[in-house]
């Protein structure tokens, strides 16, 4: 209660900035979602539901295998976050988009294959450094791909991102929980790690081929 309090009050000492409608948004789609932010939003969408089902089935994996404190895991994965946001923010500046976000997916496949065979603290622990290093560039990353993408509509493709980033949590530990009761929690980390896969081949194949163009326009492509 105390932090919404605080975050209220911070909101309240916000500037306001006078609109600035550019002309060409006249002409644009008026709905409340956007298609151009459908491929990051999608890459989003598919990490979140990795997202939902760690957070809400590995406290009883790892109790069930003696971590005592589950908490830990999550601490190392928010270390992780911090400080791969804080001192990698320029990380964007300087590499482009694809350069980023595929081994960030490549990090989401990584801890979940780990978590799948790992019954001990110190792996766990690895899998969640893995898991915050990826995190930490690959949400920054997307957003910056929903901008480039979205033009004067950015608020529709904003939403378009948030949107489908919160029904893969949803659905994440929903879809997870179904495999959990059926199987076991080494399978449900094994189709978390499929579904990382799946996300993976989705960026290789349709949105880094389709959308090298404006991926690259850090590092122009030689002709």
């Amino acid at each position: 209660a105390a932090l919404s309090l605080s975050s209220f009050f911070l909101s309240t000492r916000l500037e306001k900035r006078a609109a600035n409608v550019p002309e060409a948004s006249a002409t644009e789609d008026r709905s409340f979602l956007s298609r151009k932010a459908l491929p990051p939003a999608i890459l989003a969408f598919f990490t979140h539901i990795i997202w939902g089902a760690l957070t809400a089935f590995f406290p009883l994996y790892a109790l069930e295998h003696g971590m005592s404190n589950p908490g830990l895991f999550f601490a190392a994965f928010a270390i992780m976050l911090i400080l791969g946001r804080t001192f990698g923010g320029r990380i964007l500046d300087i590499y482009s988009r694809e350069k980023v976000i595929m081994p960030c997916l490549l990090a989401y496949i990584l801890s979940t294959l780990i978590l799948a065979f790992s019954e001990t603290t110190p792996m766990f622990i690895l899998a969640a450094v893995i898991w915050g290093a990826g995190n930490a560039f690959a949400f920054p990353a997307f957003v910056a791909h929903v901008i480039d993408l979205a033009g004067p509509s950015r608020g529709p493709a904003l939403g378009t991102f948030t949107a489908l980033s919160d029904l893969g949590v949803g659905l994440g530990a929903v879809i997870m929980g179904i495999v959990l009761r059926l199987t076991n929690f080494q399978i449900m980390f094994l189709c978390l790690s499929f579904t990382g896969i799946m996300n993976f081949l989705y960026f290789y194949l349709f949105v880094m081929k389709n959308a090298s163009g404006l991926m690259d326009r850090k590092e122009p492509i030689e002709r």
